[in-house]
């Protein structure tokens, strides 16, 4: 952190390094409130700099700058906003509330839509602070902004930018001193800066993964069956690491969709088609959902995936895209074709491997995917089975009661995956598990189904129907 602050406090021979410059203040008379602010300045600087020295963690760092920056003015919240000036739409990232019930997640919306807020992209392009002490001044002349503020609990406010790489604010909820004075806030503006960055570095780092399979660093494997997660020369990006399921379901329809390009209403008459009366509303977030995807796809590769057009949203073409569905189908494809039993066994385990569950599961029984995820259960279904029948002909009956076994546990309702698994125990000299293996089937399938099964074994005269069905 040292070399932090003294990139901060020498930053007067390297102006350059400092995309925005704070706006001096207006000439003042050097009255005793002036003093005392410039006094107190330089002792809660001093304070912050012996404190940060103490932490490599830019977190913690960011933190207690953001906890300094609200007790100096006298808020009652201090936050970084996140800005996207390509897509206008801005989110807090950190946050410290002097109140004990913190209830910014609930007060924001996933993401903020910039053009509500017509003063502060007017204080981000002039790279000047934004200083409201009254949100009632702008009422008339912002009804939209005025709005926001409500909603934010927001009665006045002090903001100053910063940036590049990232662009964002630093922010003073209901400031109740020095609110005309924002000096103190571009230097910690700068300090949060830093910190952001490094914290970008960090978790870039954390997503460092390798694959042989990758190439060069516009090669993505993208997986979609159970989970979906993307794969880069840099990294792995899991959906998990969104934190926005609307965001992950409209890149995933990106994704699945990725021949031409999507307008944001086209995009939310397919995802939403049941908020009818809310589409022109949601068509307005779609630019927050593709931001808040880059910006977690920003952290395994430098280029973008989601491009934006004058049609709308697309897949970047310039990107080597495999996913594990087109994977999957090639090794079906391939094990039809396949001359000798161990290649084709080979191919069907290679298939069977792909599949961890539904495709996108997290939103697989919605009507937008379900046509996709219903083709590949039932594919799955049908290639399990072939080689659970082709490892039998090999009379390889571990191997059967392995891949029935996980079968199950997929595909619960795939009846003939419960009738190798009680062959194959069967023949392993194990009736006992097998005849468990009956009673767990018939928790899980219906009834209909169940018949099925005791058709399957009554047909195999290698079982002994009788005993397996003793106690029905």
């Amino acid at each position: 952190m040292a070399s932090l602050f003294g990139s901060l406090f020498g930053r007067a021979e390297k102006k350059s390094e400092e995309p925005f410059q704070p706006v001096p203040p207006k000439t003042q008379k050097y009255d005793q409130e002036y003093i005392d602010y410039c006094i107190e300045l330089e002792q809660t600087v001093s304070a912050l700099e012996a404190y940060l020295h103490t932490s490599d963690d830019p977190k913690e760092i960011a933190m207690e700058t953001l906890k300094t920056a609200c007790q100096f003015y006298g808020g009652d919240w201090a936050g970084i906003l996140d800005v996207d000036l390509e897509l206008d739409v801005w989110n807090p990232l950190w946050w410290y509330n002097l109140r004990s019930y913190d209830r910014t997640m609930m007060l924001f919306q996933e993401f903020e839509i910039a053009k509500f807020m017509p003063n502060w992209v007017r204080s981000l392009n002039n790279g000047s602070p934004i200083i409201v002490t009254d949100i009632k001044a702008v009422q008339k002349e912002y009804p939209q902004e005025y709005e926001v503020y409500k909603r934010l609990k927001v009665e006045s406010v002090i903001g100053v930018p910063f940036g590049p790489n990232p662009v964002g604010f630093l922010a003073i909820r209901n400031p109740t001193r020095y609110i005309e004075r924002p000096s103190m806030m571009s230097i910690l503006a700068y300090v949060l800066h830093r910190a952001m960055a490094q914290q970008k570095t960090i978790d870039s780092a954390k997503m460092t993964l390798s694959l042989d399979e990758i190439q060069s660093d516009k090669d993505i494997i993208i997986n979609f069956f159970g989970s979906m997660a993307l794969y880069t020369s840099a990294g792995v990006l899991h959906e998990r690491d969104f934190n926005s399921p609307k965001s992950s379901r409209v890149a995933t329809y990106l994704m699945l969709n990725r021949k031409s390009a999507h307008s944001p209403l086209e995009i939310v008459e397919a995802l939403w088609p049941e908020s009818e009366d809310k589409w022109e509303t949601l068509s307005t977030y779609i630019r927050g959902y593709v931001r808040t995807f880059r910006k977690a796809f920003s952290l395994i590769s430098p280029y973008q995936l989601i491009e934006s057009t004058a049609n709308g949203y697309q897949i970047n073409h310039d990107f080597r895209i495999m996913t594990d569905l087109q994977q999957f189908d090639l090794l079906w494809e391939q094990a039809q074709h396949a001359v000798t039993i161990p290649h084709k066994v080979d191919l069907l385990k290679q298939a069977v491997a792909l599949y961890k569950g539904p495709v996108f599961e997290n939103a697989c029984d919605e009507h937008w995917i379900i046509g996709t995820v219903t083709h590949y259960k039932m594919r799955y279904i049908g290639i399990v089975n072939e080689l659970l029948a082709t490892l039998d002909q090999a009379e390889d009956y571990t191997g059967v009661q392995q891949y029935a076994a996980r079968a199950i546990e997929l595909t619960p309702e795939n009846v003939k995956a419960h009738y190798w698994l009680i062959h194959a125990m069967s023949h392993l000299g194990a009736l006992e598990l097998a005849k468990n293996e009956i009673i767990r089937a018939k928790s899980l399938l219906t009834g209909e189904e169940f018949t099925n099964l005791k058709k399957y074994v009554m047909q195999d005269n290698t079982l002994p129907f009788s005993i397996l069905f003793a106690d029905e």
